[in-house]
């Protein structure tokens, strides 16, 4: 193959590469955010006294604004512990692409 086209296909790899990185990036980025408030929809939630629907609009409030998009939470509370998952899209880089994510948390209710 002559050098240029040599070039133009090794152009297209990398810049593939670094798409790909990137599409790497954003997805830790959205588990990190979904961990962080399934963790938060949780602590507001085990609180003593916290109101019903408190884990739920911490966990959707922290999703939201770290970005993810059709977030879902659900909690879910016995005697003795609060569990709340999280669920929601993050988008991605070209918009051909969106990757679910999820993440859950489980604490122990205060003064039980």
């Amino acid at each position: 193959m002559s050098e240029s086209v040599q070039w133009a296909v090794l152009g297209v790899a990398l810049i593939m590469c670094l798409l790909g990185l990137i599409e790497a990036g954003l997805m830790l980025h959205g588990r990190t955010v979904a961990v962080s408030a399934a963790l938060a929809g949780a602590n507001a939630q085990a609180a003593l006294h916290a109101p019903a629907n408190a884990g739920k609009l911490a966990a959707t409030d922290i999703a939201v604004a770290g970005g993810l998009i059709d977030v879902q939470v659900t909690v879910t509370k016995n005697s003795r512990n609060v569990t709340v998952q999280v669920n929601g899209v993050v988008p991605g880089l070209v918009g051909w692409s969106s990757l679910r994510t999820h993440a859950t948390s489980t604490r122990p209710l205060e003064g039980k």
